[in-house]
């Protein structure tokens, strides 16, 4: 029984966001793959072990599952748009995701029941490893959630069940003796989002390779950058979920970055200008699209803010570009 390794290196790169030496988790490994990020390359189910417990021996955060859930939005969106190149319906990519899960993550196990008014997913790992598998299902549960919200066409309540739920979890958590995530049956028949508008085949490696070349550097800053990326939906998230991601309260996070000499708006500024250059030279994008991707309410915002980056409207600088 093997874990992919694909999923361990999501949880090192937020150990190293959080302050852990990349090599001080890999050390753990006996047979480290050479390649995290291969579909084929796996690691032993102790291994994986070893490097959630160095978190949670380090990081004692409660919401640890959750907040690597989170972060690891990025995988999600590559994931669903895979899943619905296949689903036609909920139903068809809940029933891929668990296949996917299944094959990556055999020591999780799926049960899925439906009635007349809910779908229950429950999640489960049979042995004693209890903060761990809590961690790790916690880490599940919130990706499922984000899933089934993206592949919908309207809102809807997804709650998210765990034995640990404390008054300081988020509103859609409750208490039970199970780790579930259900939503309303009724959407289970419903075709999936269109999210073509989005581009996503070509927006997730540029956000992967923006963020490859943001690790070379260590500051606070940087790594603002990175859990930036990672949490976007694909717009930027705000600045109370970036502090999150680091269990940091906003006023906290916010004095981090004054000691580096930077605000939060002039990092997202940055990043707004790094990703509608490299979007401006994908055709398929228009320039309403990168207005919708990188967050602004409206075109005209995004003109005027790809302007004073530029010098150049966006329509202009896409025909030098070609």
């Amino acid at each position: 029984m093997k874990i992919l390794a694909l999923h361990l290196h999501q949880i090192i790169a937020y150990a190293q966001m959080r302050g852990i030496a990349r090599q001080e988790l890999v050390s753990l490994i006996e047979n480290p793959p050479t390649d995290f990020l291969s579909e084929t390359e796996t690691v032993s189910p102790i291994d994986f072990y070893k490097v959630i417990d160095v978190l949670i021996q380090q990081l004692k955060d409660e919401q640890l599952g959750i907040r690597l859930g989170n972060f690891l939005n990025l995988g999600a969106l590559g994931l669903i748009y895979r899943i619905s190149l296949q689903a036609t319906t909920i139903e068809e990519a809940l029933y891929y995701l668990q296949m996917y899960l299944n094959a990556t993550f055999p020591i999780v196990g799926i049960e899925t029941t439906i009635d007349v008014d809910a779908v229950r997913i429950l999640l489960h790992i049979d042995n004693e490893h209890i903060e761990a598998n809590r961690v790790i299902l916690e880490n599940i549960l919130t990706i499922v959630a984000k899933e089934v919200n993206m592949m919908v066409q309207n809102g809807v309540e997804v709650i998210k069940t765990s034995p640990f739920v404390s008054p300081d979890y988020p509103d859609d958590w409750q208490v039970s003796e199970n780790y579930s995530v259900c939503f309303t049956s009724g959407i289970l028949k419903a075709t999936l989002l269109d999210r073509s508008r989005q581009q996503l085949d070509l927006l997730i490696p540029e956000y992967l390779k923006l963020i490859e070349g943001l690790k070379s550097e260590l500051s606070f800053a940087n790594k603002v950058k990175i859990a930036s990326l990672n949490l976007a939906k694909p717009e930027l998230p705000d600045l109370a979920s970036v502090a999150d991601a680091f269990h940091l309260s906003p006023r906290t996070f916010q004095r981090r970055l004054v000691s580096e000499n930077i605000t939060f708006r002039q990092i997202t500024d940055d990043l707004r200008k790094q990703i509608s250059g490299l979007l401006i030279r994908h055709n398929r994008f228009s320039v309403t699209d990168i207005s919708y991707v990188l967050g602004y309410s409206e075109p005209a915002a995004f003109i005027h803010s790809f302007k004073k980056w530029f010098g150049d409207s966006p329509e202009r600088l896409r025909q030098k570009a070609f």
